[in-house]
């Protein structure tokens, strides 16, 4: 066994959090909730929510109000976004095949590059 090998340190999704919060692990599932859209929530509702984990539903209004809770929420609702980028360049990418709308097809070939995205190709 080489002892000589750099050891990686393993990042954490979530910053050490301050002040510090009584319950961490539903904190960072209600975080973790909070950055799905409402659209993909389940369960649907604050309140479900907050039974489903087994706090009180005003515990989470005071999360809310954590100085970090925000920051959290959109560093995950930006992976959320980056990880669904593919699926919905596909998406475009049938629109564009199917349907045949101008828009759709500059937006496409825009993100490909082929055709500049400025005033004088409207």
């Amino acid at each position: 066994m080489d002892n000589n090998k750099e050891i990686t340190p393993i990042e954490s999704d979530f910053p050490t959090i301050t002040p510090a919060v009584q319950r961490m692990a539903e904190f960072v599932q209600f975080v973790r909730w909070y950055a799905i859209p409402l659209d993909y929530r389940d369960p649907k509702t604050q309140k479900e929510f907050a039974v489903q984990i087994g706090v009180n539903q005003d515990t989470l209004s005071d999360w809310k109000r954590h100085p970090q809770f925000q920051f959290l929420v959109l560093r995950l609702v930006n992976q959320w976004v980056v990880d669904r980028v593919p699926d919905v360049i596909g998406s475009l990418y049938d629109s564009a095949m199917v349907g045949g709308k101008v828009g759709v097809i500059k937006t496409f070939l825009q993100l490909a590059g082929v055709l500049e995205n400025n005033k004088s190709n409207k």
